[in-house]
């Protein structure tokens, strides 16, 4: 039989505590009244909570006018906010290549940055750069830093808190980087992977905040994938679900490095784009934005031109695509997922990956499941594993297991 836990009046204080300040953090504007009607709490219970976060200097009451008429009349609105010297987070992104760090508030607004360019590594200049990185942010402040939050590259092992076993980098394996960098800075810490890290971000601070289940693509040196359950993200057992990238397409294919065969990130690539444009080129005689005097394309590259669109850029978006959608699906059958956003980095303001992958996904589901599947851009475009190295923390903030005070 499970265990169960009773719950006493402390505990179920500082859950209301939690849930009030995650309504205001993540509100345009909160009054008591709104809060106490959405928290199904009386204003006096909700007034004793406020006082605490008030007491803490963790929010303030700021009064406003809404209009000329309104100030004309002497009627002013009083909103609750965070307060000027509030908690701040410190959140630490590992990329192949560059390493990030942030100084940001409970609304996921970035304060203050710090990123770092490197050619190679080893576990011990990584723990070196990110400590001298996140010292020259603590030095611009004196607002207090509640805690770290860690998105990474994979594979993260969530339970036992350690960077485990990311292919080719440079032999940096079953790194305890929480608890390094919690003894350095006497702050609790916590790893992530950054793709989970990105369907946190948007579950907590972006567009998709009313949604309980929602399916994050994460596409960049390889392709990743977050999941949002029921309102809480699923990592597994492990933490090392969402390896979109090394589930097969193609049982008879290539041997990947993982051991798997016919992985979608064999296939679904930039080198791979590069080469169907290069084998288009040879028969198509019309003019594009792809210079043919330049050896290959960069990502980048590629979505500009296909948001012109660019023949040989959009047949190349169209194929990667296509084998994208094949992998999308499984999951969406999996999972019954409706819900899907693509978070990449991008030169312009584009919506032609989530508008091609809609197409090749919706035209082979709707006779299946009966509804379509929503496809949209982060928005956060490919910030959002950085925005999610703060999300891994204040999610435990807004729901009481990590207390401000």
């Amino acid at each position: 039989m499970p265990t169960l836990h009773g719950t006493n009046l402390t505990n179920v204080k500082e859950k209301n505590r939690a849930l009030a300040l995650r309504l205001i953090s993540t509100g345009q504007s909160v009054s008591r009244a709104n809060l106490a009607r959405s928290m199904h709490l009386t204003k006096t219970t909700l007034g004793n909570i406020v006082s605490d976060l008030i007491a803490n200097d963790i929010i303030k009451e700021y009064t406003y006018s809404s209009s000329e008429a309104d100030s004309s009349l002497g009627r002013k609105h009083i909103i609750l906010d965070l307060a000027p010297n509030s908690p701040l987070i410190a959140g630490m992104l590992i990329k192949r290549g560059l390493l990030s760090v942030i100084l940001a508030d409970l609304k996921g607004h970035i304060v203050s940055q710090e990123n770092h360019r490197y050619n190679s590594l080893d576990s011990d200049t990584l723990i070196q750069i990110l400590m001298h990185l996140y010292e020259k942010l603590r030095q611009r402040q004196s607002r207090q830093v509640a805690a770290i939050g860690i998105s990474s590259l994979g594979p993260v092992d969530t339970r036992s808190q350690k960077l485990t076993t990311p292919a080719n980098f440079w032999g940096i394996h079953d790194l305890a980087l929480p608890e390094i960098l919690s003894e350095r800075t006497g702050l609790p810490a916590y790893i992530i992977h950054d793709s989970s890290a990105g369907a946190l971000a948007e579950k907590i601070y972006g567009s998709q905040t009313h949604s309980d289940n929602l399916l994050y693509l994460h596409i960049m040196n390889g392709i990743g994938a977050g999941y949002i359950f029921q309102g809480n993200i699923y990592d597994g057992d492990f933490g090392q679900s969402g390896e979109l990238g090394h589930t097969s397409i193609n049982f008879a294919g290539p041997l990947c490095n993982c051991g798997n065969r016919g992985c979608l990130e064999l296939y679904a690539n930039v080198d791979s784009m590069n080469r169907h444009i290069r084998e288009l080129r040879n028969i198509y005689k019309g003019s594009s934005l792809l210079s043919p005097n330049q050896e290959s394309y960069s990502w980048n590259d590629i979505i500009q031109a296909a948001s012109s669109m660019d023949f040989l850029a959009m047949a190349a978006l169209d194929e990667f695509c296509g084998y994208l959608a094949y992998a999308v699906r499984n999951a969406i059958h999996l999972l019954d997922i409706c819900h899907v956003i693509v978070g990449y980095d991008s030169p312009v303001e584009t919506t032609v990956v989530e508008d091609t992958l809609a197409t090749k996904l919706n035209s082979g589901l709707m006779s299946n499941t009966g509804h379509s599947i929503e496809i949209v851009k982060s928005s956060f475009g490919g910030q959002a594993p950085l925005i999610g190295s703060i999300a891994v923390v204040t999610d435990k903030i807004f729901n009481g297991e990590l207390n401000l005070f």
